[in-house]
């Protein structure tokens, strides 16, 4: 037996939820989806999500027929846990199983970053689950909600006929928050080893279920050489986090003013004129941010709901990504934009079904890299910014619900590399708000060719 499901209805508003706490039994199983499409028989199915989600989801809901159930909304002594406790592991069999694969399929023929992410978010939810277990009163539950993705970082390309395993465990807990690390695999079919391809790190807040403010969780236990190092770089994470908010509001300093100048001294007047020596900027490969927008909206439909009746996050970050994906190919791109990272992600609002949501991308900074292998054709590294607002159909209010940075590798087309056309336009910005996009752009795209370059990057992976 793999999961356990405990349920509660809860009125509220007007509107009715089912609030839904999932215990892991056996913390040491790895489960493999394989069935899938769900069987037609099953009374609840989420059609629109990933195979995993399906799973997870699927499990809760079957248990809601057991009424017997009974949730304690009283706070057991908290019980200190090691990040083994907290383990979980899926393996997909994308090279076996075609209908799953379909599933996860891009119409490039390589697999969606995009369901892959909803993935990601679906487990580190599990995982904060299971920490927060208390063997001592199975009846308490924390209630968990998405606060922050650190960073997702890609260091490889994930082919879609190999198998693909994904698990994630606690790296670091604070008072009413987690860090939670979450790693992908891929399955070399010749050497038959998992390769590391991807590393995320995702931070949960427990709440209380009266109020929904944050309560206190269980402490983490850290012996390993190896969990130790990952629970002090996610400290060092949450410090840089706290100081680049500091940062943005102390004033301007000398040099991003005098950043500020000199891009400005490129950008058009008030009328709308350049200045004379750069009046025909395009040529000097120059391209105004705010030409690189795209924006798009839809509406919430009942399909992308979660298990708590409001919009999935996954979701929200998957149509973030496929929207800065889609503006880095239409705007700016002459070629299909490879994504490397997500960076800083924060869920600011909860999304409802029916919401209408604004999605703005836009391309804030460009860097081109320096390759002494290749001195044919430039490629370049850009940054989208991507900002999701909620707009409630009745009153027309607009909040903005949350924001991604994605960065991309990106190359010139090959109709351009025949031609020998090698310009590639840098980004303009023309204002203030531009200008600090800009900064933070370029701050982002250094902070990854960090991440890049860095001996340490495969350390997480030590013990798979």
């Amino acid at each position: 037996m793999g999961t356990i499901l405990k349920t509660k209805s809860i009125t509220n508003g007007g509107k009715n939820y089912l609030r839904n706490y999932l215990s892991i039994t056996n913390p040491n199983v790895i489960e493999t989806i394989s069935k899938f499409p769900l069987n037609s028989n099953q009374h609840v199915t989420y059609p629109n999500q990933s195979a995993v989600t399906q799973q997870l989801w699927l499990k809760k809901a079957m248990e809601i027929k057991d009424q017997n159930n009974v949730i304690s909304y009283e706070s057991p002594k908290l019980i200190t846990k090691t990040p083994e406790s907290s383990r979980v592991e899926y393996i997909l069999p994308f090279s076996t199983n075609n209908q799953l694969r379909e599933n996860y399929l891009s119409p490039y023929g390589n697999l969606r970053i995009g369901r892959i992410i909803e993935d990601l978010d679906s487990i580190s939810g599990l995982v904060a689950t299971k920490h927060c277990e208390n063997e001592i009163d199975t009846n308490y539950k924390t209630h968990f909600v998405s606060g922050f993705v650190s960073t997702i970082n890609i260091l490889k390309p994930l082919i879609s006929n190999r198998d693909v395993k994904i698990n994630g465990k606690v790296v670091w807990v604070g008072n009413s928050s987690m860090e939670i690390m979450i790693r992908v695999f891929s399955k070399d079919d010749k050497t038959q080893k998992w390769d590391p391809v991807l590393v995320s790190f995702f931070t949960m807040v427990g709440v209380d279920l009266k109020t929904m403010k944050p309560k206190n969780i269980n402490p983490l236990k850290v012996d390993t050489p190896l969990d130790k190092k990952l629970f002090e770089d996610a400290q060092k994470r949450k410090f840089e986090r706290l100081n680049q908010k500091s940062k943005n509001k102390k004033p301007i300093t000398s040099i991003i003013f005098d950043t500020i100048n000199s891009l400005l001294m490129i950008s058009p007047n008030r009328n709308g004129k350049s200045p004379i020596l750069f009046s025909n900027y395009f040529n000097y490969k120059f391209v105004p941010m705010k030409l690189t927008t795209h924006q798009s909206v839809i509406i919430c439909h009942p399909q992308e709901k979660n298990i708590n009746g409001k919009i999935f996050g996954g979701y929200l970050i998957s149509v973030g990504f496929e929207n800065a994906f889609s503006t880095c190919l239409l705007k700016f791109s002459k070629s299909k934009p490879e994504f490397k990272s997500l960076d800083g992600f924060k869920f600011l609002e909860k999304v409802e079904i029916g919401d209408i949501l604004n999605i703005k991308s836009t391309i804030t900074n460009l860097e081109i890299i320096e390759n002494e292998f290749d001195n044919e054709f430039e490629k370049y590294y850009t940054q989208v910014e991507v900002l999701i607002h909620v707009i409630d159909p009745l009153t027309h209010h607009k909040k903005l619900a949350c924001s991604f940075n994605f960065t991309f590798y990106c190359s010139l087309s090959k109709n351009n590399q025949k031609s020998g056309n090698k310009e590639i336009k840098r980004i303009l910005p023309q204002n203030y708000s531009e200008v600090i996009s800009y900064l933070k752009g370029k701050r982002i795209i250094d902070s990854h060719l960090e991440f890049e370059q860095s001996h340490s990057k495969l350390d997480v992976f030590e013990n798979d």
